[in-house]
């Protein structure tokens, strides 16, 4: 199942995208459901597709059993995708049955390496998530 341009531009991530940008994203998502139980990623395995949570609860789990939970639309899950060393950080499983929008990896890293300005734009969404999360994913966050 393809996507459509409206629901990509009622995701935070892509809210500052132009038509133009947002049809290169959508020829590259696809909807798909996604079963309770569900590994989506696993920690440490080569970084292959790049999610988007339309529905459902999912577990982020990291190293020395650090966890949080995604229920938001627009949450993103493998953004490891398109940062180095290109690994996933962390094991995403599917707490309840959901949808979510996937694109594989390499064509998402070769759009943003293609198009600097659509590039620049996704990265700086996508480095606020990076440092919101890094805290829960290192242990390094302040009380």
């Amino acid at each position: 199942m393809s996507t459509d341009i409206q629901t990509l531009k009622s995701l935070d991530l892509f809210a500052d995208l132009n038509f133009g940008e947002l049809e290169k994203i959508a020829s590259l998502m696809h909807m798909m459901k996604v079963t309770e139980g569900e590994v989506l990623t696993r920690k440490g395995e080569p970084a292959r597709t790049f999610f988007i949570v339309l529905s459902g609860n999912f577990m982020l789990s990291f190293k020395k059993d650090r966890s949080f939970t995604l229920h938001n639309k627009g949450n993103i899950i493998g953004w490891s995708t398109v940062v180095t060393p290109f690994q996933y950080r962390g094991t995403a499983i599917a707490l309840t049955d959901g949808l979510v929008l996937s694109m594989p990896g390499q064509e998402f890293l070769r759009l943003i390496q293609s198009d600097s300005t659509l590039g620049d734009k996704i990265m700086r969404k996508i480095n606020k998530i990076v440092s919101e999360r890094m805290p829960y994913t290192t242990g390094t966050w302040k009380d």
